[in-house]
């Protein structure tokens, strides 16, 4: 399904939406703005399996991202049906995220991967909340570092 006028559509998801997935969408947004390609339209956002709507992201998530050059202006979402529906791909940082997308969206489930495995692996992203700072930093950079090799693949599987 293609979304409207976006010809690629990524969702990243994590359990709250407040740290993990919206660090991995101002990381991703911020490769896309590198890459300058204006002829491919993207859509990008993220949520959390189990996210309380509306809440920031955590101080030190927006700490990470600022310091490594993006921006995050962030309002939790939940994964809900109607969500999913816009998006064309759906990246989890752990496995229990990808099952329950699955097992309660099973439309979902042929566009539902871990964000590793656009790297060909089957690691999961480790939450770094009521952690360090450099915990933050630790998980931004394995994020960023997934983004950037795994991008051929993101696009290819987003559109």
């Amino acid at each position: 399904m293609i979304f409207r006028n976006h010809r690629h559509s990524v969702l990243f998801v994590c359990t709250a939406n407040q740290c993990r997935s919206p660090m991995a969408e101002a990381l991703f947004q911020h490769l896309l703005e590198e890459k300058k390609d204006e002829t491919v339209k993207w859509k990008v956002e993220s949520a959390g399996c189990w996210a309380y709507p509306e809440l920031p992201a955590t101080e030190k998530a927006l700490q990470t991202v600022n310091e490594m050059g993006c921006s995050l202006i962030h309002s939790s979402k939940l994964v809900t049906e109607k969500l999913l529906r816009k998006f064309n791909l759906i990246l989890c940082m752990e496995s229990d995220h990808k099952q329950y997308i699955q097992q309660h969206f099973s439309f979902a489930a042929n566009k539902t991967f871990l964000l590793s495995e656009m790297i060909n692996k089957k690691d999961e992203i480790d939450d770094p909340v009521g952690k360090s700072l450099e915990e933050y930093q630790i998980t931004a950079d394995k994020i960023n570092s997934i983004l950037q090799n795994g991008f051929v693949k993101i696009k290819e599987l987003s559109a």
